[in-house]
This record gives structure tokens, C-alpha cells and sequence, in this order.
């Protein structure tokens, strides 16, 4: 009988703003509903290729209160009561962590896939989905928090590795690995080992997890944060629930889920799926540019660009009626918005958080 994926629910987390892709990504409309790649925003093509496998009416969307509005404007048929708000920001231990909560208490622990639609481009939407699926077979079955990650095509500094051990088993023709552990963005030297061998993976940070399980991690490894949790999730549903959350939610810790909790976890409590997603996680100008050229000398454009001789740029543009034409440019990122300008040397991008500063010192909100 064909597994039935029906009650898997996606939690789609979609908050923070991100300074590196300043001036597209603002406070009021940040990089994931921006369209950064093609005409759709990343939160459009996140949406688009989970619901190649599995019904809108099961994804669950996490963000701040300001982003609501968006996110209905981009996915109308997203039923409203699956928009879980989070009063502030506060990393991804308490957005994960909330998530599990809230989602035990409505469907009394379901295995739930958490995915992250701010800044990851997947360019195999088949695959993406096998991967789902194939993780939450193995979850149904098992006790085990499945990682889902990524055969390496290069030697990437801007990501976290994963380190496999043996092959367990294989599920729609893709492997299960032991996990051994995680580890930090590496240098060049080290990434280029990792990519060499097989037992390395790039971390995308896809999970696929009972609920009560996920819970059972927080009391374990962050005790204070599931005391919270307990709370929101005796509230939910009732008169008092978002007077709860507003009153617990802005004291959890800010920190992220994998320094906190999937860091510390025994390796035997998860399992890696490598899986070929074409994936590549574009948190910054400058990486977005080498991922999308076929080649370093050659330019990524979008917008109305029109260009002599440059080589090796990105130019971004997405100024309603407005062109931009650029000559002879070499190793430049501009980006070009309504209100902002932004031209860099592309090995100094990384210096745009301090402009960012800066217009926070001037008191230029507007622009932020």
C-alpha cells in the first residue's frame, strides 16, 4: 500500500530581515518576499515547490506580525489560521521551538518537516520533494530526527558541514546516513578536504521531526525555553492564548536551534539524508552572484540592464520604469531600488552591514 504523507506538516519559517542583501531586503519588506532570483520571491518559489507534493492546506507559515500582509499577498490560498505569528524576532530556537508547540497541541504529535524560506535556492523540486517524503517514512518508522543535506559540488566557505558515518538504508533510491556531527563555516583548506571525501555534506538545515520529540530535546537541552513553550501551548486556543505568547515569547533566548539543541543531541538521535536539491544558500550579495554564474567572469543581471564590456558583476535592478545602464565594469555588485543605490567592490560587500549602521546613526529609518 503507498505510504499516505497526508498528516506530515511543513513549518515554513520566513522571519528575519538580513542586512547583507540591503537596499532589496528591508525591515518592511525583507529578501524572502523579494524577487531575487526570477520573477517569484523566495518565499513564492519555496511555496510553489512544497506544494508539488503536498497540500497548502498542511504548510504552516512562521513570521513576525509586520509580515503577515505579505505573506498573503504572495500566497492567497494559504488558509489564514496556518500563519503562526511571532510577536518579535528571536533566532531560530524559539521559532522552532514554538513551532513544535503550537503544531502538537493542534494534531497531537505530527511529524513535521521545518524548512526555511528566507534565503535557499533549490533548483530540483522533484528531488526536494522525494526527500520529504522519504525522511518522514523513515520518521514513522523510527524514533530519529532526519537532517536532510547536500552532496557538496564545491569547496563552500559560506556553509556549515555536515560529517556522515556508514550507510544505514536507502528509501526512494536515497541514503540514510549515520550522523557523526556538525561543523562551522570552514576555511578554504578544510573545505576543500570536505569536498574531496564522500563523508561530508553541506548543511541546509532542513529537519524532519515528531513534535513531542522536538519538545522532549528543548527540556532536555534548553529547559527554560520549553517551560515557555509549555505555557503557550496550554494557552492555545483559548481567549488569553496571544496575550500569553506576547507575555513569554520576547524572553526566550536568542540563539540558534542548532547551537542550542542540535549541536548538544546525541548523534544516535539523528540520521542524515543526502539528497541532490541543487541547493545553495544566498544569504549575501556577493554569493548570490557565484551561484548563479556558470563561470566567474560572468555577469548576473536582473532587471533592465543594458551593458557594455563588463565583466564579472552582478547588477540588480528592480526600479519600476527605470533603466540601468552600465560600461566597462569589473568585479562590482550594484543594486539598484526605488529609493537606494548601492554600487561595491565585491570582495568588500560584506562591509554593508556597517552602511547599514550608518544609516541608523542618521536616523534614516525610511531607508532601512
Amino acid at each position: 500500500m503507498p505510504q499516505n504523507h497526508n498528516d506530515l506538516k511543513i513549518a515554513l519559517f520566513c522571519g528575519g530581515a538580513g542586512t547583507r542583501m540591503w537596499p532589496a531586503s528591508r525591515r518592511s519588506k525583507p529578501k524572502q518576499f523579494q524577487p531575487l532570483v526570477g520573477s517569484e520571491s523566495m518565499f513564492q518559489q519555496a511555496l510553489r515547490r512544497i506544494k508539488k507534493g503536498f497540500p497548502i492546506k498542511d504548510v504552516y507559515v512562521i513570521t513576525g506580525r509586520e509580515y503577515v500582509g505579505l505573506v498573503v499577498q504572495q500566497e492567497p490560498d494559504l488558509p489564514l489560521e496556518n500563519v503562526i505569528i511571532e510577536p518579535e524576532m528571536r533566532d531560530t530556537l524559539a521559532a522552532v521551538g514554538y513551532a513544535a508547540a503550537v503544531l502538537d497541541k493542534k494534531f497531537d504529535n505530527p511529524i513535521v518537516a521545518s524548512l526555511w524560506a528566507a534565503d535557499h535556492l533549490v533548483k530540483n523540486d522533484e528531488q526536494f520533494i522525494n526527500a520529504l517524503k522519504s525522511a518522514y517514512e523513515f520518521v514513522k518508522s523510527s524514533s530519529k530526527i532526519v537532517s536532510i543535506d547536500v552532496r557538496p559540488t564545491y569547496p563552500n566557505i559560506h556553509v556549515g558541514y555536515i560529517q556522515v558515518g556508514k550507510m544505514i538504508k536507502k528509501i526512494n533510491s536515497l541514503a540514510i546516513f549515520e550522523y557523526i556531527r556538525q561543523i562551522e563555516k570552514p576555511d578554504i583548506k578544510t573545505a576543500k578536504k570536505f569536498t574531496a571525501g564522500w563523508e561530508y555534506l553541506w548543511h541546509a538545515g532542513y529537519k524532519v521531526w515528531r513534535a513531542q520529540k522536538m519538545l522532549a530535546l528543548y527540556k532536555k537541552f534548553a529547559p527554560k525555553v520549553y517551560k515557555g513553550l509549555v505555557k503557550i501551548q496550554e494557552a492555545w486556543g483559548k481567549d488569553n492564548q496571544d496575550e500569553i505568547v506576547r507575555q513569554i515569547y520576547p524572553n526566550f533566548e536568542k540563539v540558534s536551534v542548532d547551537y542550542a539543541i542540535f549541536e548538544k543531541v546525541d548523534p544516535k538521535e539523528m540520521v542524515v539524508l543526502s539528497a541532490d536539491l541543487g541547493w545553495s544558500d544566498i544569504g549575501a550579495w556577493n554569493i548570490l552572484k557565484d551561484e548563479l554564474s556558470e563561470n566567474t567572469k560572468d555577469n548576473v543581471v536582473q532587471g533592465e540592464i543594458f551593458d557594455i564590456d563588463s565583466k564579472d558583476c552582478l547588477i540588480y535592478a528592480n526600479a519600476k520604469d527605470k533603466i540601468v545602464a552600465t560600461i566597462g565594469l569589473e568585479d562590482l555588485i550594484v543594486v539598484d531600488t526605488d529609493d537606494a543605490l548601492l554600487v561595491s567592490k565585491k570582495d568588500r560587500i560584506s562591509e554593508i552591514k556597517k552602511i547599514v549602521e550608518k544609516l541608523k546613526e542618521a536616523k534614516k529609518d525610511k531607508y532601512l
